[in-house]
């Protein structure tokens, strides 16, 4: 997946997702990673940072509240000397179809060790049938956790991760794009790119940004 196909598909399907709920609730922090490692056993999802072949995994994460700043992971940043990483998995579960639903778990790790990990719940929509032809998740995260005073990027920037309210925090929404080939989900796969962005808010401004995409997806379809 290139960058330009990532930001197309935001654009199309999450874009005005977002801006239409933006009133809702103020998002905390986001991230946003390209050129993950999409990976497919037939019965569980993952996507890790990587630096092989044609994947060299960059991304950044944002505090978007006062303190505000950014922490930068250039392209191939998980082969450097510190432990910074991103990785996510996720059932498939079979909704009918071009549908499913899912739920696991994802881990940002900074240039120190300092985490953010929570679980994610969603669902999965198979949009192949139009331009781009991708496959993507739409989903809540909760118990969201901050681990370490700040979060360092391995690019520059930083930000503290000491927010307002008491941890763990709910309420959030995850998209993820790829492209897989050969049918929605059936046939094993390995070293898809992947891109996926999130953002943090707090509840219950996430559940409404979870219906809306649900809106989205279902225009998108017809």
């Amino acid at each position: 997946m290139r960058r330009s196909n990532v930001i197309a598909l935001t654009l199309a399907g999450a874009a005005g997702l977002f801006v239409s709920a933006s009133a809702l609730a103020q998002p905390m922090v986001s991230a946003t990673y390209f050129d993950l490692s999409g990976n497919w056993n037939g019965a569980l999802f993952n996507a890790h940072a990587t630096d092989a072949g044609a994947l060299h995994s960059s991304g950044s994460v944002a505090r978007l509240v006062a303190p505000t700043g950014t922490a930068d992971f250039e392209p191939g940043f998980v082969s450097g000397a510190n432990p910074a990483d991103f990785f996510l998995n996720l059932s498939f579960v079979p909704a009918g179809p071009g549908l499913g639903t899912g739920s696991g778990f994802f881990s940002i790790i900074d240039a120190d060790g300092s985490f953010i990990t929570g679980a994610i719940d969603g669902f999965w929509i198979d949009d192949t049938a139009n331009p781009p032809g991708q496959v993507y998740f739409n989903g809540t995260l909760s118990g969201v956790v901050f681990g370490g005073p700040t979060f360092d990027g391995t690019n520059g920037g930083s930000f503290s991760t000491i927010f307002g309210g008491t941890p763990p925090y709910d309420g959030a929404i995850t998209q993820l794009y790829l492209a897989p080939p050969g049918n929605f989900f059936v046939t094993p796969f390995a070293d898809v790119p992947t891109g996926v962005t999130m953002q943090i808010l707090p509840a219950p401004g996430a559940l409404a940004l979870m219906g809306l995409g649900g809106l989205v997806a279902t225009r998108r379809r017809r």
